[in-house]
């Protein structure tokens, strides 16, 4: 069957249906909607990455697009059935030799999509919170590459970048498109080249799995109020057994493509207290390069072809704020180092979620990393003891390190009471040159009391803390010294803000940080 034979058939099928039956085109698919049901045929494309071009493939291909994405959205992929007839007069499941396949889908309403709630400017702090952890879950139980495979393999990983690269160089010759694709290839192989010890690392360590693949806002959408993943990648395994943090780069980028960079910020936060992964963080700004490029190739497709000329100068716009989004990657901004300091109840992990939003922060929690270090403990008071918030706090230390390194801004959430655990962040910002703030967050004892009452009712917050604990603090905390106090912002625990004071220690402009 040839495209033209396609669009053909499609809009045979389209006429036999209702008449409120619709139609969506991309460059791969002619999605047809009749009225609570879907079907989804593909394109007799072959775009070397893709290959659609013989029925026999495009069978296997929905088949194989229903077993994957009945793992994320069983409610919505109901199987795959033949079209039969002839292209002239074509039936959903007749009788007969099959012409064409489709796969067959249960509607939701486009308004859940949450590209289209990106639009509505509705993707608040809540929603990207249970992103994250619909993330983190599925990328937990995600199988594993099998060791003899090649998945994941520094060279395998470079392989489709290289391919996008000369995709649009084959596809659109313009000068200065033509120079900023060449600058982000140029970039891109020397990143690859310094990070190829660490992509090995990866691999060995676990992190290449059966992934979503195509994780990005208008594959996602909310179903009975929860964000739920479909349409990933059925046609190259290599684009889906990839890095979990390749899988969640395309999401943030999306994000920060649609101008979403606080909600990226947050949602990437998220992601890593729940899943511990912190290492990846030195990958995304070379993944969301390569995501990004994604966009710009899969637009150049579009555009090249048969589509009117304005419809094509908009593609193109498009494709040229993707490559300017891959190239702004490469600028990695200056980070800092931030501890808060006050007491359980005070609103410090409030405050760091702040700083993580304004200025783009990894936050450390104390809590979420002692839970992880004694998960295995005993008993829950073994996890409290000298030993083991020594052990607590040399892992933030350690992990604000390599996260510096990495080129990110970090703040460590904890109480930071006791010199000698500040003295250790200070060492380690003096030791890289990097400028440090202590976030002093004041509250007064009642208000204390009653947020601890509070928190420990609902039940929903990691820290376990109670109003003994408090008492204890209180007690044995050593005051901020002198030398201390040069590096303090003081904040009122009922501020809705940080204070400006902060981007003025920090030498930040907010307007000008971006997500790396």
């Amino acid at each position: 069957m040839t495209e033209r034979d396609h669009d053909t058939l499609v809009r045979n099928l389209l006429a036999s249906l209702d008449a409120s039956a619709s139609l969506i085109q991309t460059h791969i698919s002619s999605v047809v909607i009749a009225g609570e049901t879907v079907y989804k045929l593909k394109k007799p494309v072959d775009f070397g990455f893709l290959d659609y071009a013989t029925l026999e493939r495009r069978k296997r291909f929905c088949e194989e697009e229903v077993r994957i994405n009945s793992r994320y959205a069983p409610q919505l992929y109901l199987g795959v059935v033949p079209i039969t007839g002839s292209i002239d007069a074509p039936r959903i499941g007749g009788e007969g030799k099959a012409i064409e396949y489709a796969v067959k889908m249960r509607r939701f309403e486009p308004s859940d999509q949450l590209d289209e709630i990106a639009a509505r400017s509705a993707i608040g702090g809540s929603l990207c919170d249970a992103i994250a952890d619909l993330a983190s879950a599925m990328h937990a139980g995600a199988s594993h590459v099998q060791a003899q495979s090649d998945f994941g393999t520094p060279e395998r990983v470079l392989m489709p970048m290289i391919e996008n690269f000369d995709l649009m160089a084959s596809l659109h010759r313009d000068g200065d498109l033509a120079e900023a694709v060449a600058e982000v290839e140029a970039w891109t192989i020397k990143e690859h080249a310094r990070l190829t010890p660490l992509l090995r690392q990866r691999r060995e360590r676990g992190y290449i799995r059966e992934c979503h693949g195509d994780m990005h806002l208008h594959n996602m959408a909310l179903f009975d109020g929860r964000p739920m993943l479909f349409d990933a990648i059925e046609f190259n395994p290599y684009l889906n057994h990839i890095d979990v943090i390749s899988d969640l780069a395309f999401l943030l980028m999306d994000l920060e493509y649609r101008g979403l960079v606080s909600q990226s910020r947050r949602l990437l936060n998220r992601y890593l207290e729940k899943s511990g992964d912190y290492e990846a963080a030195a990958l995304l700004a070379f993944y969301k390069t390569y995501r990004a490029m994604v966009r710009a190739k899969v637009l150049a497709l579009h555009a090249a072809q048969e589509i009117p000329e304005p419809e094509r100068d908009a593609v193109l716009a498009e494709v040229r704020r993707y490559v300017a989004l891959a190239q702004s990657y490469a600028d990695a901004p200056a980070p800092f180092l931030a501890i808060t300091h006050g007491f359980s109840g005070a609103g410090k992990s409030t405050f760091a979620l702040m700083a993580v939003e304004r200025y783009g922060a990894i936050r450390l929690r104390s809590d979420t990393e002692r839970m992880r270090l004694f998960r295995k403990a005993e008993k829950k008071g073994d996890i409290y003891t000298a030993d083991a918030t020594e052990a607590t706090y040399a892992r933030l230390v350690e992990l604000a390190g390599s996260l510096v390194r990495a080129g990110y801004p970090v703040v460590a959430d904890a109480t930071f009471l006791k010199y000698v655990q500040r003295a250790r962040f200070e060492m380690l910002a003096r030791d890289l040159h990097l400028p440090m703030v202590i976030l002093d967050i004041v509250c007064d004892d009642a208000e204390l009391r009653r947020r601890i009452r509070g928190r420990l009712n609902e039940g929903r917050d990691v820290s376990e803390a109670d109003e003994q604990v408090l008492r204890m603090q209180q007690e044995t905390c050593d005051p901020l010294r002198n030398g201390e106090r040069r590096l303090c912002v003081q904040i009122a625990c009922s501020a809705s803000a940080l204070p400006d004071k902060l981007s003025r220690l920090l030498g930040r402009d907010d307007h000008s940080l971006r997500a790396r």
